[in-house]
């Protein structure tokens, strides 16, 4: 046993040079954990947490007993948590609360790991668990390895090895008392479903290692494929959008497209059973136009591209005056005073308007849902983003469209089309041209 932590150690990135923090709880796992670091003082550096939930009849206990255990007592940090509020789904939120406070002390004690005691039974356990309870498959990974700061040498060492190190060594501990309360899941699938399974195979963690192992490798093979996507022309990270190349990405497994999905909108967020199958049959409808939340992000459906965003609602607004070159990030907008012009400009950037109406400065600002305007041409009025979406611009391009406006009367839906109201007339003696330039 001694052999396979040291080993596995190394595998989890530890070396002489790492800083441990052990997390300790008095039960058979952990001081079997402690004894080991004890044993093997001289090759790891290594401090000791105890978290006392103050749940049970045996707290106390469990607590004094790792404080007896500890030699260096300058190593050991001790901490009382209040779960007296905890009522439901009692082991989750221990849990939460447990690993929070061990993180919390090792960034105090500058240690680089949180060590836990989890073993190969717990492993199977978790896994069947998972089952059960009709996990998606990123749910089905059991235990992990490593998660981030947290390390578990013992992962592929049976209850068995190390009740056997236990006897060996005479290490003391105390029998969490609610691990008999077989109404938790796990407490019932180890003393009624497990104890069966071992009559029929002595080493039933070994299936479940080997189905983790697997589940690993597809993990790994999806993040290959995702980070393929992403690195490719069909994925565009902008300012306040990603914009996703809709034909190759439904060309993508699911599970694929789960993964880069969750990249994008999930953070520490994790989608349920039902988020996942509506998220699939929002995907399977490919609806043009169609939007779908997850979270503070919105998946927008358009008609090449799919657009992920938070919020496109930016608002521009700036006055210009006469003469003057507004110069922006992503384009440029002037406008002055000319003569009758003798050839017009085909050029969708440049516009010539009666300049009659006109005050003092003109305004150059977003475009807003309520907006409409007289189309040159045309006898009545359209919303301007009902104009933009019949010209077939993506709904980004339309959120990024600008106006140019006399106070609040669109003159131009500028580089697009300008207001009837304001065209040049044959008798028109003060004209106006307009210059917007897309950088």
């Amino acid at each position: 046993m001694r052999n396979k932590i040291i080993t596995n150690l190394k595998s989890l990135d530890c070396d002489k040079n790492s800083h441990l923090l052990l997390a300790v709880s008095g039960g058979i796992d952990s001081m079997v954990m402690l004894h080991f670091f004890q044993q093997n003082k001289k090759q790891f550096k290594f401090s000791v947490a105890h978290i006392n939930h103050n749940y049970h009849s045996e707290s106390k206990k469990m607590e004094n007993l790792v404080k007896a255990e500890c030699v260096n007592k300058n190593n050991l940090i001790i901490r009382n948590i209040d779960t007296n509020e905890i009522n439901s789904n009692i082991e989750s939120e221990f849990r939460k609360i447990r690993y929070n406070e061990l993180e919390r002390i090792r960034e105090e004690v500058n240690a680089d790991f949180i060590v836990t005691a989890h073993h190969a039974d717990d492993q199977a356990e978790t896994v069947m668990m998972k089952i059960l309870n009709s996990s998606g498959f990123d749910g089905l990974q059991g235990i992990r390895k490593k998660n981030h700061n947290v390390i578990r040498p013992m992962h592929n060492i049976s209850k068995d090895e190390i009740n056997n190190y236990s006897s060996k060594h005479c290490v003391e501990f105390i029998d969490d008392p609610t691990n008999l309360d077989i109404t938790f899941t796990r407490n019932f699938l180890r003393k009624n479903i497990f104890n069966e399974l071992k009559k029929l195979k002595k080493d039933i963690h070994l299936p479940f290692i080997n189905f983790n192992e697997r589940i690993d490798e597809v993990h790994d093979l999806i993040s290959f494929n995702v980070q393929n996507f992403c690195n490719s022309d069909n994925y565009s990270v902008k300012e306040d959008f990603v914009e996703i190349d809709k034909s190759e990405f439904f060309n993508l497994p699911f599970l694929v497209q789960l993964r880069i999905i969750s990249n994008i909108c999930l953070s520490n967020k994790t989608l349920t059973k039902t988020d996942i199958r509506e998220l699939k049959d929002f995907f399977r409808k490919n609806n043009t136009g169609s939007t779908r939340k997850i979270f503070e992000s919105t998946i927008h459906i358009d008609r090449n591209s799919i657009f992920i965003y938070k919020s496109l609602d930016k608002e521009f607004f700036k006055k210009v005056c006469a003469g003057v070159e507004m110069k922006e990030d992503h384009f440029t907008f002037s406008w002055n005073f000319e003569e009758y012009p003798k050839n017009f400009s085909s050029s969708t950037q440049i516009e010539y308007i009666d300049g009659s109406k006109l005050k003092n400065n003109l305004v150059i600002r977003s475009v807003r849902d309520d907006d409409s305007f007289l189309p040159l041409g045309m006898k009545g009025n359209k919303k301007v983003m009902k104009f933009l979406k019949d010209k077939k611009l993506s709904l980004i391009k339309r959120k990024q469209s600008l106006v140019i406006c006399n106070d609040d009367e669109i003159i131009w839906v500028a580089g697009h089309q300008l207001s009837e109201k304001y065209k040049i007339k044959g008798n028109s003696v003060k004209i106006v041209k307009l210059n917007f330039f897309r950088n």
